[in-house]
């Protein structure tokens, strides 16, 4: 009976770690995440992102930028039409360049959520700028995915990628109204 109760005691010991460590996992993943932005390895930030699938959340939210801002435009501009295909034509290389490596390396350590290369702050002749680590709030959107909200309002999404891992797979941008 002693050994019984031993052997279910240690499958709940067991089932409660996996379950406590499975729900820290976004906290550690942010960590790792941050620590390689901070070091510069292009590596480590790249195992952390799903590059696809931030490509294709990136996109979508610029093309809807584009067609918001199109509409809001006056309807009799004949240029409104050129303009927003002359933007798609652009969208895909510049997705390209800001979703790399460096480009979400560069949001995650200043803690903004935007396609902007963010401003050098510079206290005088070769100073090295003061960083203070980015406050950022953690939270659930569901079993496999969590958000992490940036100082700028956005957001950066990730999905589970087995029981421990997740993966950066996309962002919502800040709303610039």
């Amino acid at each position: 009976m002693n050994r019984t109760r031993a052997l279910a005691a240690g499958a709940v010991g067991a089932l409660l770690v996996v379950a406590v460590t499975s729900f820290a996992s976004p906290w550690w993943t942010l960590h790792r995440l941050r620590d390689a932005a901070a070091r510069h390895d292009a590596d480590a930030v790249s195992a952390q992102v799903d590059f696809p699938a931030l490509r294709d959340s990136v996109k979508g939210q610029l093309l809807a930028s584009i067609s918001r801002d199109v509409d809001h435009a006056d309807g009799n501009n004949p240029f409104a039409e050129i303009g927003r295909k002359f933007a798609m034509a652009v969208a895909n290389p510049l997705i390209d360049a800001v979703v790399s490596p460096a480009g979400v390396a560069a949001m995650v350590e200043h803690g903004n959520v935007s396609i902007a290369k963010p401003a050098p702050e510079s206290e005088g002749p070769g100073a090295e700028p003061a960083r203070e680590k980015p406050h950022a709030a953690l939270h659930y959107l569901g079993w496999d995915r969590f958000a992490v909200t940036a100082q700028d309002g956005g957001s950066f999404i990730f999905r589970r990628d087995g029981l421990w891992s997740w993966k950066l797979a996309g962002i919502a941008m800040p709303d610039r109204r």
